[in-house]
């Protein structure tokens, strides 16, 4: 996720600083940058650059200057606004597909701000196709029924929502048990074009397709089964989505016949893809306008393979075209871990 914050005084330039310091941590926030002043220039050279833009000023400054460029709800990145005396945070654009609502209540946590949300289905304590399209990376493939979806939520009415039994697992969130009645199919094979979710309420139907998520594995020599485990429950709770939304791991040809990545990669019932050194060298070098300052660099691995890392690389790798990465390197106990998702809708 890569964050813009815009400020206008120097009270919101402080408070901005405060905030970058705390999301320094946080493995699923890849960059934060900050701008002061010039709002309407500004948001115009970067509006599609970042995944979230915060603005640090009265509303109504960002609504008149974001009213030009704004493009359609599928494109346009979350847009929030926070007063300077972090009593309020505001979702104002993209808070559903955008992921504007839970970034919202993410920086509502760590300023102690009020969040502010005015969606429909939220405050109505549904959860919309669309958000749950964003929660576990789905790509809506008819967005213009979304309305009609939701507002059958909204009404309470019996909204269906079919799902491969691979992801029945989705009814284990309260959210979504407490929205839609639940039909299951019987196609239990792992991420393939049939395995779509569809929503429907009367002759209105949505497909949710999942896009593919990889987590990148990277270890010390004798790394346990459980340790690999571990670390991938961890960045699914960072991450919050459940284990089993993994569809694939990934490393390096160095660590292929690390038993503990083995086993995991086993025990979740996911194949293990393994990437040679000249495959990731060749990736990244193909790769390295798109990807620049995204990977982080490990001294040790470069002077021992010639190559910045492995769990990033690996991941985005298997991913396949348009990728991103999700949640950067972050190391646990002699593992490393990484996860990367086709994005072919979200920025």
């Amino acid at each position: 996720m890569k964050l813009a914050i815009i400020t206008l005084t120097s009270q919101g330039k402080k408070l901005a600083r405060e905030l970058s310091y705390k999301l320094e941590d946080d493995p699923t926030v890849l960059k934060v940058d900050l701008y002061h002043k010039q709002v309407k220039t500004t948001l115009q050279d970067i509006f599609h650059e970042y995944d979230y833009i915060l603005g640090i000023m009265a509303s109504g400054i960002m609504i008149r200057s974001i009213c030009p460029i704004i493009m359609d709800k599928t494109r346009d990145p979350a847009i929030l606004v926070m007063d300077e005396k972090a009593y309020h945070v505001i979702s104002i654009l993209s808070g559903h597909l955008g992921g504007g609502n839970s970034f919202t209540e993410k920086i509502a946590g760590l300023t102690g701000a009020e969040p502010v949300i005015t969606t429909a289905t939220d405050v109505n304590g549904k959860m919309g196709i669309d958000a749950l399209a964003r929660k576990y990376f789905m790509q809506v493939d008819n967005p213009s029924h979304i309305l009609k979806i939701n507002r059958a939520l909204i009404m309470g009415e019996k909204v269906e929502l079919q799902v491969p039994q691979l992801y029945e697992y989705l009814f284990e969130d309260e959210s979504v048990k407490n929205s839609y009645n639940q039909v299951t199919s019987l196609d239990n094979r792992r991420f393939t074009s049939s395995n779509k979710i569809q929503a429907s309420f009367k002759d209105t139907k949505i497909t949710l397709t999942p896009e593919k998520i990889v987590l990148g594995i990277g270890a010390r020599k004798g790394v346990s089964q459980e340790a690999v485990l571990s670390a991938a429950r961890q960045a699914c709770i960072d991450l919050d989505i459940p284990l089993e939304r993994i569809d694939l791991i990934a490393t390096a040809e160095p660590k292929k016949d690390e038993t503990g990545i083995l086993e995991a990669a086993q025990e979740l019932g996911v194949d293990l893809k393994v990437v040679s050194l000249d495959q990731l060298k060749e990736f990244l070098d193909q790769s390295k306008d798109f990807l620049q300052g995204e990977i982080s660099e490990s001294s040790f691995v470069m002077r021992t393979f010639d190559v910045p890392g492995i769990c990033e690389p690996a991941a985005l790798f298997a991913v396949g075209k348009q990728a991103r990465l999700l949640y950067r390197k972050t190391s646990f106990n002699k593992v490393t871990v990484a996860v990367a998702v086709s994005d072919s809708s979200y920025h």
